[in-house]
């Protein structure tokens, strides 16, 4: 039993000093000459993708991989050009237990060019999403990073398993969700809605109705106007911010703190130390918000 046993030490590091001695880099070039209003549509089983928007009318993809010899051989990167815009797809083929031993020593980078009204799909089994400066729809989905989207002017849908999103200058419809981190927004117009299990959320200069559900963090929102807001948290503060000359109905209620208001009601049903209920300015689009694990402050934008 004991030779058996150094022999599989042995062989466990012999395959791990290989893993690392044979690291080497690879990369992928493609340019495609593209009709204005198309689609861009990337599925990769591992890597990270960032897309930038500009004037031309080209798709420029370069992908940059370092790993094993062994990873680079068994990844397999394509990309096609249709009559709706380009596909680019990243396979990893079969592998053997062995390329376990590369200790997260695998990378993949694509960096793409866009048309500016481009429309964008992303998945990612592993790394982060970065779009930015496109005028069309965007929608992503990563299994395991962070996600940036800035300067876009259209509907917005990305999610995240496992990292925080961070928006900015959004002009359309965004609909926001990650199960492991914070979200930001600023400079926004337009529908919003953002959902985390486990960060706080902070909205910014926001124009449009808001939805915004944490489970593990708190609240704070600074809005432009009211087109209807629901800020909702299991585990934290809420701190809603707006113009003092707006409408409101609000209804405001905490199982773990006080509701204290520095805008001046109008109408009144409910004051007291956990709920406030009433109406800012003769009221306007419904107001909610409740947490179960802090108190919540209603003050003017400055």
């Amino acid at each position: 039993m004991a030779t058996w046993t150094r022999t599989l030490l042995v062989i466990l590091a012999t395959t791990l000093v290989a893993s690392v001695s044979l690291a080497a880099e690879k990369a992928f070039d493609k340019r495609f000459n593209v009709a204005p209003g198309g689609h861009l549509r990337l599925d990769t089983d591992v890597g990270s993708v960032a897309v930038v928007g500009g004037a031309g009318h080209e798709v420029v993809i370069h992908a940059q991989m370092n790993g094993s010899d062994a990873f680079l051989a068994n990844l397999n990167i394509t990309a096609e050009q249709g009559s709706s815009g380009v596909t680019v797809t990243a396979r990893k083929a079969h592998r053997s237990w062995f390329d376990w031993f590369d200790f997260g020593q695998e990378h993949l980078h694509f960096t793409i060019d866009v048309p500016r009204d481009y429309s964008i799909e992303l998945r990612t089994s592993g790394g982060y999403l970065d779009v930015r400066n496109v005028n069309g729809s965007v929608r992503g989905t990563t299994s395991g990073g962070s996600i940036v989207v800035q300067d876009v002017t259209g509907p917005v849908k990305m999610h995240t398993s496992g990292g925080s999103i961070d928006a900015e200058r959004l002009n359309g419809a965004a609909e926001l969700g990650t199960s492991g981190g914070s979200i930001s927004v600023a400079d926004a117009r337009g529908d919003l809605d953002a959902n985390t299990s486990g960060g706080g959320i902070r909205l910014k200069n926001i124009d449009g109705s808001v939805r915004a559900v944490t489970s593990g963090g708190s609240v704070h929102a600074e809005m432009r106007s009211n087109r209807g807001i629901s800020l909702s948290t299991s585990g934290g503060t809420i701190s809603l911010l707006l113009p003092e000359n707006v409408g409101a109905s609000i209804d405001a209620w905490t199982s773990g703190g006080r509701v204290s208001s520095e805008l001046p009601f109008s109408g009144t049903e409910t004051a007291d130390r956990t709920h406030l209920r009433g109406a800012i300015n003769g009221g306007g689009e419904q107001v909610v918000l409740h947490t179960s694990g802090g108190s919540i402050r209603l003050g003017p934008l400055t």
